[in-house]
């Protein structure tokens, strides 16, 4: 199937230029009609640090302190409430680690 695709002049420079792939979405206008919206790209904001965990990492900014893990719970040998408590402690220990314990 053809369909008519609208993207913008810049977004379709660099696609022509890179000859690689822009990550984004295609949103249909009719059957045979949509537009691309590339995603927005997040960079890391000065000062920033992260840790990896085995299940996921926690990053630390000036404003803000975040945690992310993903435990599958089919995973062999583990129990996903021991995970979130262990990893969140190795977490809570760089937060205080980067602030020097101590707190402005």
């Amino acid at each position: 199937m053809n369909i008519n695709l609208q993207i913008s002049d810049s977004t379709y420079q660099r696609l022509v230029s890179g000859g690689g792939r822009l990550r984004g979405s295609i949103g249909l206008v009719s059957p045979t009609e949509g537009n691309f919206n590339e995603h927005a790209k997040s960079t890391p904001q000065p000062g920033s640090q992260y840790i990896k965990l085995p299940h996921g990492r926690a990053s630390i900014t000036r404003k803000h302190a975040r945690l992310t893990l993903t435990i599958g719970l089919d995973e062999a040998d583990i129990v996903p409430a021991q995970t979130i408590e262990e990893e969140s402690r190795q977490a809570s220990a760089f937060v205080d680690n980067v602030f020097g314990g101590t707190w402005e």
